[in-house]
């Protein structure tokens, strides 16, 4: 078993960085390439850039051509943006490169309601040029709306599904303490959700049309709600700062879905530094009704890196297209060696 799965990494940010970490830990997979547009990254190695004690051999270019033309992987991990518009042309140039394509971007999750002309655009071209695309990650792309449709297997009817993401920011690294307003006043976080500097989570609507497509439901009404702040009762010192009573702790986000004049489907997204119990849970009425709840929840940074790797053999194995997670078989870790997974 020599052959390897040959993969360049897209985008050398905090999780593509942790991408191409776990990544270098397993056999049967190796990084060729990276591109990244960063001056500071540029020509340095790889191994520097992440940290590591040894250097790599891969050098970080800001020249995206020269790195497809001397590599010979069959598959990119682009993590660059959340919002598909901004990433159109980096997907573009990644088929037209004859590479598959693993992306974390959260509109590409489920882009066929919000970016209807840009996700038939991929597809064309991902067939014409025969390789494959999908927009993935923990949420969206998993907790939120792939879980929560496997769960639906042994139903024989199905009537609305909620999901709750419960998450300590705190814990988290210090960009996503800043995404979701930690230590704003109300009026500044109000002010920064306006001129969208702070956006909170991305994918509720990707996550609800996708959990709709699965069921096959024909949606009357969705609708997301703007992001609303959780203000400090008590002081709380964060690794960012300090937030005292009356600041901004973090956010929770609603969005929903209705059908018939019924809302079946609803997802909330709650992140703050007071977070006491977190969690993920998901509820189905239905027959059965199914009642899920992970304790402690899934951490996000690890579940998405996680789950992008994990996606890379359904991905190189699928028909060429654009696709999402529910039209991949069903997610499952991957063994050390991924080389099981390479077709003679």
């Amino acid at each position: 078993m020599e052959d390897k799965i040959k993969v360049i990494i897209y985008g050398l940010g905090v999780i593509g960085g942790n991408i191409a970490k776990a990544i270098l830990e397993k056999k049967g997979i190796e990084i060729t390439g990276v591109i990244d547009i960063d001056p500071q990254k540029v020509g340095k190695d790889m191994g520097e850039i992440l940290g590591l004690p040894e250097k790599t051999g891969v050098i970080v270019s800001n020249n995206s051509k020269e790195v497809f033309e001397n590599s010979s992987a069959i598959a990119v991990i682009h993590t660059t943006s959340s919002y598909l518009p901004q990433v159109f042309e980096q997907i573009k140039e990644c088929i037209e490169a004859r590479r598959n394509v693993i992306s974390t971007c959260e509109e590409l999750s489920f882009p066929y309601k919000r970016h209807t002309e840009l996700a038939d655009k991929i597809d064309t071209l991902a067939r014409n040029y025969g390789v494959t695309v999908v927009g993935t990650g923990i949420n969206p792309g998993y907790l939120m709306d792939t879980l929560p449709l496997v769960l639906t297997a042994p139903c024989l009817d199905v009537k609305s599904i909620k999901v709750t993401r419960m998450m300590n920011s705190a814990k988290r690294r210090i960009p996503f303490q800043k995404k979701v307003g930690t230590g704003l006043t109300p009026e500044e976080f109000r002010k920064c959700i306006e001129e969208k500097r702070i956006t909170g989570h991305v994918g509720l609507l990707e996550s609800i049309n996708m959990i709709a497509s699965g069921l096959g439901w024909e949606l009357d009404e969705t609708k997301e709600l703007p992001p609303e702040p959780v203000i400090a009762e008590k002081e709380i010192e964060t690794p960012l700062c300090k937030v005292e009573p009356g600041k901004v702790l973090g956010l929770k986000s609603i969005a929903f879905a209705k059908m018939n004049g019924k809302e079946v489907i609803s997802l909330n997204f709650i992140a703050h530094a007071g977070v006491e119990e977190e969690y993920d849970e998901i509820i189905i009425e239905g027959n059965p009704n199914i009642h899920q709840k992970i304790l402690g929840g899934v951490h996000g940074d690890i579940g998405t890196v996680a789950v992008t790797i994990n996606t890379i053999p359904k991905v190189i194995n699928a028909s060429p297209g654009l696709f999402t997670m529910k039209d991949l078989p069903v997610p499952s870790a991957t063994p050390m060696d991924m080389r099981v997974y390479i077709k003679k």
